[in-house]
């Protein structure tokens, strides 16, 4: 009876490690496959966001040119596009709690809880 016991517990021993062991690996890919969604979004938004960098550079040297040959100075030109961006950084700076922290924590929660 003491023997069939103690064969028991070493198979109820056994089972439980290869358990443990089994969680240890599962949430050591859960963990992997997570991450590499959030890198993968983190590299594509970013390739994207230099994409758009570039167009919105070369739209504003066009723009840029396109006012100055209404006005006849390029200087004069320029400056209304710095206006127009300087005006847009600050109105980004007011809201940035609404429009840019918020959405962007809410979507990396998000992409951590649902991978």
């Amino acid at each position: 009876m003491q023997m069939q016991n103690i064969e028991k517990l070493e198979e109820i021993s056994e089972k439980l490690k290869g358990y443990i062991q089994t969680n240890y690996e599962l949430i050591k890919l859960q963990t992997i496959e997570r991450s590499s969604v959030i890198l993968d979004d983190l590299i594509s938004n970013f390739l994207v966001g230099q994409v758009v960098m570039l167009f919105i550079f070369f739209s504003s040297i066009c723009v840029g040119f396109y006012f100055a040959s209404l006005i006849g100075e390029y200087y004069i030109g320029y400056t209304i596009i710095t206006g127009f961006y300087f005006m847009c950084s600050l109105i980004l700076r007011l809201l940035r709690r609404k429009l840019i922290e918020g959405p962007i924590r809410d979507k990396i929660i998000s992409k951590i809880l649902t991978s």
